[in-house]
């Protein structure tokens, strides 16, 4: 397999931002990595809006919007490991421009269906540190300050020639915070590559809170952490590659159901991928 691998705000969080994305997703998750002692910067811009939440005490009196700065560094080192760590800062309408999160994650590969097992499987634990103050917007999918994950991921790819032509992989995964109910997530994505040039893909994303709480508390929220929300979104993919260059990929996502949880979530993104060596 070949792999070739406002502006005012802007001017805040320095030009490693503005290289730059669920709607939150940015931490990779497909069971596949990059050359072994490879680095990959990710950065991302993402944008959603929004009109009304379910299950609120109140309506939203006009439109929600946000938008996520985030850059991240990936690395994939021997024995099948991968480390990556992400950056946000983030606008909303409530809450002006400031910091969102930190992750950490690690992942382990332990099977390699291009190296001949039948699929590719792989498992990861992620740590993320959230901004209190960022999680008092209600586009902030965070529980508490500190959030702990685990995830697995099961894969399969079909070649033709140098190149892979479609994958397919799900992902699972169940997580805690340092307050309120866990949560579990469930995705789904297809993707169709052409000669390493073009890939699009669809997929389908979930979030379900484990709250006892149904009711949304609009004007005085407080995080996602005691409420039983649900949502499903559906999204389109489209990434170029420059070669040695890197990529560029957009992604629109569309909330297709929610329960306690933003709906009708319309999610915009856009992020660039350049992998380099310093070996």
């Amino acid at each position: 397999m070949v792999k070739c691998k406002g502006f005012d705000r802007l001017k805040k969080i320095g030009l490693i931002t503005f290289c730059l994305s669920s709607c939150c997703y940015a931490l990779e998750e497909a069971p596949w990595y990059g050359n072994v002692y490879e680095f990959k910067f990710i950065g991302g811009y993402e944008y959603n809006f929004f009109k009304h939440v379910s299950n609120a005490t109140r309506a939203l009196k006009s439109t929600f919007n946000t938008q996520v700065f985030s850059a991240g560094l990936d690395f994939t080192a021997p024995e099948t490991w991968n480390w990556e760590t992400e950056l946000e800062f983030a606008d909303t309408t409530p809450i002006s421009f400031g910091y969102r999160s930190f992750a950490l994650q690690v992942r382990k590969l332990w099977l390699d269906d291009v190296a001949c097992d039948p699929i590719s499987l792989s498992t990861g634990l992620v740590y993320r540190d959230a901004s209190g103050r960022m999680r008092k917007a209600l586009s902030t999918p965070y529980h508490a300050r500190a959030n702990f994950e685990f995830h697995t991921s099961i894969g399969k790819e079909w070649n033709r020639g140098c190149y892979w032509n479609f994958r397919t992989f799900a992902t699972a995964a169940i997580g805690q915070g340092s307050q309120g109910s866990p949560w579990l997530r469930g995705d789904l994505f297809l993707w169709w590559n052409l000669q390493d040039c073009h890939q699009f893909s669809i997929f389908g994303l979930s979030y379900f809170g484990l709250g006892d709480k149904r009711k949304v508390p609009t004007k005085h929220f407080d995080g996602w952490s005691k409420i039983g929300h649900q949502s499903i979104e559906l999204g389109l993919s489209y990434r170029y590659f420059f070669r040695c260059y890197g990529n560029l990929r957009f992604d629109y996502m569309y909330r297709v159901y929610a329960r306690s949880y933003p709906e009708k979530v319309n999610c915009f993104r856009l992020t660039y991928e350049l992998p380099f060596s310093c070996f």
